[in-house]
């Protein structure tokens, strides 16, 4: 075999072992492991967006600003927190969260992402994006 073919072939065994793994994590698994990217998206994104406003505020109303929008490190904690009490919510309630919603969810992110900040503002008109209301059920709204 020649270097092209074998190239090929690890190609598609990784391809392969990559599109295994995802079918058999379970659902909440695949949440699990599409945590870290959300809160990874949504706190840089808020940051991002909101540090120009944020600048104008005088120094003796700052601590009006919710703690979660002052730092990305807040912000993550922030989420970590809900997405932990509501991973317990669904254990208690016995509800399983289904391979659409985290596909949903994951669509989320990816939309969520491409957000320019004067859309992420609702500079033109209300942000919509159907699949991040499957991401509130995660996040514990």
């Amino acid at each position: 075999m020649n270097f092209s073919t074998k190239t090929k072939i690890a190609t598609l065994t990784f391809l392969s072992l990559l599109a295994c793994n995802k079918l058999t994590q379970s659902p909440e698994e695949r949440l699990k492991s599409l945590v870290p990217k959300f809160q990874k998206t949504m706190c840089s994104k808020t940051i991002e967006c909101t540090k120009d406003e944020f600048a104008k505020i005088p120094p003796a109303y700052r601590n009006m600003v919710p703690p979660f929008m002052q730092s990305e490190e807040n912000c993550i904690a922030f989420f970590d927190t809900k997405m932990k009490e509501a991973e317990k919510k669904r254990e208690t309630q016995k509800i399983e969260v289904t391979a659409n919603q985290v596909d949903a969810f994951e669509k989320c992110i990816t939309a969520f992402e491409k957000l320019t900040c004067d859309s992420f503002k609702g500079g033109k008109g209300p942000v919509s994006i159907p699949e991040c209301e499957e991401a509130q059920k995660f996040t514990g709204n």
